[in-house]
């Protein structure tokens, strides 16, 4: 059975006071995580637009920045930076869900992180597209057949 990682895009809409990261972010892709978590949950990386790469259980508190496109060449331009925290080392599937923007990012720290050998180059990635209410329903499925996989 493949290893899976979902990496979420922060969200726009959070939480009044610091709170793990898997709990500050409020918006809908968030809500459809946490009602289709498997009963064994896969790792989850979240990319924030302003503090980069960050752990669900890391502590941040709310903060006011989008990702744009001149954010994430920012990003970037400075990747490893942006991308300091331990990530699985056997992802066999990868999920990016989130915009392009963020997709972007995310896209180029898996390709380096396989360049460093931090990551196989097998892993397969999946990418969330469309409107939101499509973004939220590959999100959905996902889960869901991760959950299938287990039984």
């Amino acid at each position: 059975m493949p290893s899976h990682l979902v990496i979420m895009a922060c969200s726009a809409t959070k939480g009044v006071v610091a709170a793990p990261a898997v709990d500050l972010y409020q918006g809908v892709m968030y809500s459809t995580l946490r009602a289709n978590m498997p009963a064994r949950p896969p790792p989850i990386l979240i990319l924030s637009a302003r503090h980069g790469f960050v752990l669900p259980d890391q502590l941040i508190g709310p903060y006011e920045q989008r990702m744009t496109e001149a954010r994430a060449s920012e990003m970037l331009a400075n990747l490893p930076a942006f991308d300091t925290v331990q990530w699985p080392s056997d992802p066999g599937s990868i999920l990016l869900a989130g915009g392009a923007a963020y997709r972007r990012v995310m896209r180029a720290a898996i390709q380096r992180r396989v360049h460093l050998g931090l990551i196989p180059a097998t892993a397969t990635t999946v990418e969330t597209t469309g409107s939101i209410g499509y973004q939220r329903a590959q999100l959905g499925a996902y889960l869901r057949s991760m959950a299938a996989g287990d039984a």
